[in-house]
């Protein structure tokens, strides 16, 4: 069975750091047993070794157990920076990939955006590149003038562009600011 994630070494300290804590447990849960005897008006207390409750064997044991968790569960949180290659074989480097720079959220919006252009209709495409070239953000008066297209028309148009998802507008003053989605 395969942990994700997780190599041999890291099973093992796993397995190491379980087993510990459940002598650990045992230990501390189950000391020497204790017996009290009660003559009436004494009470006498008997245990392997007179006046312990733990004898050395135990507090050996809970000693060796804490040591082996603290070191199996250093070993499980550090393991990767720890971690030493003991190959016999040389490590080969690889010469470092040159970065390939990511596109900005624009960018990734614009492309997303200039897909859609090609499915709409001629007067859609009018106005949704001019949304386009305008970054995404326009007043639609400025789409009025830069369309030629009547307000009625830009009006209706939008309505349908903002039907199907593709932009919303926003009303400001007057106006409304168009943002393609």
């Amino acid at each position: 069975m395969h942990i994700p994630g997780l190599n041999g070494q890291q099973v093992l300290a796993a397995a190491v750091l379980i087993s510990a804590v459940f002598f650990l447990g045992v230990k501390l849960l189950n000391p020497t047993p204790l017996v009290i005897w009660s003559t009436g008006t004494d009470f006498v207390i008997q245990t392997e070794h007179i006046g312990d409750i733990y004898t050395i064997t135990d507090v050996a044991i809970i000693i060796c157990a804490s040591l082996v968790v603290c070191a199996s569960a250093l070993t499980l949180l550090f393991y990767d920076q720890i971690h030493i290659v003991t190959s016999s074989q040389p490590v080969q480097t690889k010469a470092p990939e040159p970065e390939v720079p990511l596109p900005s959220p624009l960018e990734e919006r614009r492309r997303k955006w200039e897909a859609v252009l090609p499915t709409l209709k001629e007067d859609q495409q009018l106005i949704y590149q001019s949304i386009l070239d305008a970054d995404g953000l326009i007043p639609q008066s400025d789409i009025v003038e830069k369309t030629g297209l009547s307000k009625s028309n830009v009006s209706r148009t939008l309505d349908i562009l903002e039907s199907m998802g593709l932009i919303e507008r926003r009303r400001r003053g007057m106006g409304n600011i168009i943002l393609l989605k």
